[in-house]
């Protein structure tokens, strides 16, 4: 792998944590430019391996995050995908009413391992971003003890 590449992932994995901590700050409604575009994506950047291309999982879950949306005005949802004993969540972006889900949707190189810890999902790499599934089923997301996102049930 090239420098560069491995640059562009250390960005994209911090541009998800700044995503899931800024996505519903009551002070910022509308995250950093660089880091959305970039942790928005939902496809494989075109300087990733081709093994990364075909990495692909099971659809769980969608959720759409009302609050934000990217720099380019696209509305933001988070899907949860599973490989083999691995979850993980990424986020994906959308316009209006077009938002197309796959059921077996590539692993993006943004997404972030999540893991089972009772009730709730805990990240992998930062053990303060915490996923509840809510009674109605929508998803709650923490930074630590405090509520950040609410994000409506899609799938």
């Amino acid at each position: 792998m090239i420098p560069m590449q491995k640059i562009f992932k250390s960005v994209l994995a911090v541009s998800v944590i700044t995503l899931a901590i800024a996505c519903s700050s009551e002070e910022k409604k509308k995250p950093a430019a660089d880091s959305v575009a970039m942790a928005n994506s939902n496809t494989v950047p075109a300087t990733a391996p081709a093994e990364m291309e075909a990495d692909t999982g099971h659809l769980v879950g969608a959720w759409h995050d009302e609050a934000i949306k990217s720099d380019d005005g696209k509305d933001i949802a988070y899907e949860v995908v599973s490989k083999g004993h691995k979850v993980y969540i990424q986020a994906i972006t959308f316009t209006g009413k077009e938002l197309t889900l796959n059921d077996a949707p590539p692993i993006t190189a943004s997404a972030s391992e999540i893991r089972k810890d009772g009730d709730k999902y805990v990240g992998v790499n930062s053990p303060t971003e915490i996923y509840k599934v809510d009674k109605t089923g929508n998803l709650l997301i923490y930074d630590g003890e405090t509520l950040v996102a609410i994000c409506k049930k899609i799938l």
